[in-house]
């Protein structure tokens, strides 16, 4: 379920490049949701996890083909990496 908040925030982020690039460097969800928060938007990285399993659920197959080769899609704002540890 889309969550107004973060999706004001996402917009508001693809809007501003200097916002954008805050966004692009935060190290993880949690400090996305803060960066968020100080916009003045309620949201956390638990909502930011939700969004993008939704969003990938709305991938086609050509989409999600390129996503699996590591191929960066348009209109998506971070990409996810495997860490091997």
């Amino acid at each position: 379920m889309a969550n107004p908040q973060l999706e004001s925030f996402l917009a508001q982020a693809k809007a501003d490049p200097a916002l954008l690039q805050q966004l692009q460097a935060c190290p993880n969800l949690d400090a996305i949701a803060a960066l968020g928060q100080d916009c003045g938007h309620r949201f956390t990285g638990v909502d930011l996890v939700r969004h993008q399993a939704e969003a990938t659920l709305r991938l086609g197959e050509e989409d999600l083909a390129a996503a699996a080769a590591g191929v960066e899609l348009e209109g998506h704002l971070w990409l996810m990496r495997i860490v091997w540890a």
